[in-house]
């Protein structure tokens, strides 16, 4: 999988260190490379003899723009480029998986319904492409990644614009000739259509082995596609029609990518239960494998000048906040996607969010964009931080964003959880995390344009900062709450000689304002003491996750911390599900499978509203601007008055599964946004009429205002949509 270095290959490119040799071609070199802060990269170089050539430094620009394009779901994530430097490189992420023609050569043909969801997940990575205007023109076995939770599309060295032909010919063929179309062959324009044809025969490989043209000398190829049937001997009786179409001659004749991925695949499950165990195993042995890669480079010949020269490669210590980028994000997104693959041949039940669907076609539900985040096995409910003009995003891996545009504002910050972050909307604070035992528990303030934590303002010197357990609740003007705790150090979980405590913190003194004890945590527990906290007025609103894991709704004075009441969260939904609260000034409204408002003063039954039908099931309220919203089990969205319960409107009866009922619905400005089994549903916030369901991420959603976004959380992206 990894070749040693050469004599003359650089030694960094941009902020990454070389590692190791993936492969080459005539264009450039691919690399393994690690940057200083741990993140490891695929790294791309073009040959110095071809980087003075304009046309080939225009082309690896666009592969740049159309890598970026493509987008981390069904892509490569790209972490930086410079295709200005004097050698042009582009960093991406380093695809945990094998291509499909080492896919195919170490498991066989792939299973018919493997090849569906293959078939149907490439749609959706090529109407991406196509709705920007690109065309990859170069899709093949060899350029599609295979991981856990789908295929990603990658090499875009001869994509282009469609209707652009600065960078080809008329006459001349650029592509893979066994897999291109056509028109492609002839050197004529190759439209969305073209890349359909090379898809089905894509399709066709990993359904037997072979492609639709066979193999042997260019020219023999290029007739054969311009002229032959194709071979579909082994294809599945039941593909056939939908490959044979999609390989016709014509353009006109083939289907469109919504149209083939509705032929091709339900989406009902995920991708990994159809793979074969050996190609599992597979990724799972390359998640692992690419944390064992050394640095080694071959020794110049004897005769070479370099050779008494070469400089010291050992790598300096990294500070202490580089140690914690390299536990706390990219080996544990090594991890994750290792155990990942080992869930999937346990064929366990996955509650994992999928990569986000193809997007309508309409305009004004287009996905503005795209990133990767990780929010994977959350310990708390997963939320943005939302200031005026900035979205703060990622477990582990925090960063912050434009949020009209996505761009990063400071992608890799100074490291820190963002359980140990909050925001009162207008500052973010962060508890600081150390790896030095005797530190104290210090609070900071984070600049937004940079993300660079500013001076404590606030250090508590008998709590200690390493701590597993350590949580920053929630934060307004005056105060931030916290979970912070005393005692040993335990390289896992808490420990059985560590206590306990919920405290404030002032915001402008820095001085401890109260501290109420916690129940103790048994030896080597994960489970954190609280899921998720609001502060509203003078009451501060938690649930509260005991040794068991069960919810508590639990209320205390935020001015005195006195505990006022408490109550179960019962139901049968997961506990982050039970997690999600909805506050205003009176009542807090709890998501426990009832629609109830309970008086913040004392936990009694304000209203309760019983539904359509008796015993009705409901989502997790939201609430805004005095009116409470629901999803009801088979009605959809109700609106009611927050302070009586009064039922104001309720969207016309539509199928509403219970995977429909997991998340709260986001009251934007003209629209209430719920889930359905296309992604989403808009509904009239004024009266209940119901737009028609956009397809959209099934994900977790948040409303930013101010950018006039939808912003969506999934386990490895955050994404945006309109907001009206």
């Amino acid at each position: 999988m990894f070749s040693p270095l050469t004599h003359d290959d650089p030694y960094r490119l941009g902020a990454y260190r070389l590692i190791a040799r993936l492969g080459g071609g005539g264009m450039g070199t691919v690399y393994l490379a690690r940057s200083a802060t741990g993140r490891t990269a695929a790294l791309k170089t073009m040959h110095a003899r071809i980087a003075t050539d304009p046309a080939f430094r225009a082309r690896f620009r666009l592969e740049v723009d159309a890598a970026r394009v493509i987008g981390p779901v069904h892509g490569a994530h790209v972490f930086d480029a410079d295709p200005l430097a004097e050698t042009p490189w582009l960093a991406t992420e380093y695809v945990l998986g094998p291509p499909l023609d080492d896919a195919v050569a170490l498991a066989g043909p792939l299973p018919e319904p493997a090849v569906r969801a293959l078939g149907a997940l490439l749609c959706a990575a090529l109407a991406q492409l196509h709705a920007s205007d690109v065309v990859h023109r170069d899709l093949k076995p060899s350029n599609i990644m295979i991981t856990a939770d789908g295929p990603k599309v990658i090499d875009f060295g001869i994509a282009r614009a469609i209707g652009d032909d600065h960078l080809t010919r008329t006459g001349t063929a650029a592509g893979t000739p066994a897999f291109m179309s056509p028109e492609q062959a002839t050197g004529q324009e190759h439209t969305a259509a073209g890349d359909v044809f090379a898809l089905a025969g894509v399709l066709t490989y990993a359904a037997t082995g072979h492609g639709p043209f066979g193999g042997g000398q260019h020219a023999d190829l290029l007739y054969r596609v311009r002229y032959a049937d194709p071979d579909l001997t082994g294809v599945p009786p039941a593909l056939l029609p939908i490959l044979t179409r999609c390989l016709g001659k014509n353009p006109a004749d083939r289907p469109t990518t919504t149209g083939l991925a509705t032929q091709l695949h339900d989406g009902r499950s995920g991708f990994a239960d159809h793979l074969p165990e050996p190609l599992l195993l597979e990724i799972t042995r390359r998640a692992g494998g690419v944390w064992h890669a050394r640095p080694h480079r071959l020794p110049a010949p004897p005769e070479h000048a370099l050779a008494e020269t070469l400089p010291d490669t050992t790598p300096a210590a990294p500070s202490r906040r580089k140690l914690l980028t390299l536990g706390g994000s990219s080996v544990l997104a090594a991890a994750t996607a290792g155990a990942g693959a080992w869930a999937w041949l346990g064929r366990q039940d996955s509650t994992g969010q999928k990569p986000p669907a193809a997007v309508s076609k309409e305009p004004k539900w287009d996905l503005f964009w795209q990133v990767k985040t990780s929010y994977a096995d959350p310990l708390v409910l997963p939320a943005p931080l939302i200031l005026d003009r900035l979205l703060v995003v990622g477990e582990y891996d925090v960063q912050g964003l434009d949020p009209t545009t996505g761009e990063a504002k400071w992608p890799d910050p100074e490291v820190w959880f963002m359980r140990r972050t909050a925001t009162d909307g207008k500052q973010i604070y962060t508890a600081d995390y150390t790896i030095e035992e005797t530190d104290p528990l210090s609070i900071a303030t984070v600049d937004p344009a940079t993300g660079e934590l500013n001076d404590p303002f606030s250090e508590l010197k008998d709590l200690r900062a390493i701590l597993y357990g350590t949580q920053l609740l929630c934060a307004t003007g005056d105060a931030v709450y916290l979970a912070g705790g005393r005692g040993p150090h335990t390289d896992t979980g808490f420990g059985k000689d560590q206590t306990w405590f919920l405290l404030a913190v002032d915001t402008r003194s820095g001085r401890k304002l109260w501290e109420v004890p916690l129940p103790a945590r048994p030896d080597k527990s994960e489970r954190l003491h609280f899921l998720s906290a609001r502060a509203v007025g003078e009451y501060l609103v938690l649930v509260q996750q005991s040794a068991d894991g069960e919810p508590r709704l639990v209320v205390h004075n935020a001015l005195t911390g006195k505990a006022l009441w408490n109550r179960p969260l019962d139901g049968k939904q997961p506990a982050l599900s039970r997690a999600h609260l909805a506050v205003d000034s009176r009542h807090v409204y709890p998501a426990a499978g009832e629609l109830v408002a309970l008086d913040l003063a004392d936990g009694k039954v304000a209203w309760r509203f019983e539904g359509q039908t008796p015993g009705a099931r409901f989502s997790p309220p939201a609430v805004k601007d005095g009116v409470v919203y629901a999803v009801e089990e088979g009605r959809g969205v109700v609106a009611l008055d927050a302070a009586s319960g009064t039922l104001r409107w309720a969207e016309k009866s539509r199928a509403v599964t219970a995977e429909d009922l997991d998340t709260p619905p986001v009251a934007g400005i003209a629209y209430v946004y719920s889930k359905a089994s296309s992604g989403l549903v808009a509904t009239d916030i004024r009266t209940g009429a119901a737009s028609r369901p956009f397809k959209a991420a099934r994900a977790r959603y948040f409303a930013h205002e101010s950018a006039r976004r939808l912003i969506a959380l999934g386990d490895e992206y955050t994404a945006a949509y309109p907001l009206e």
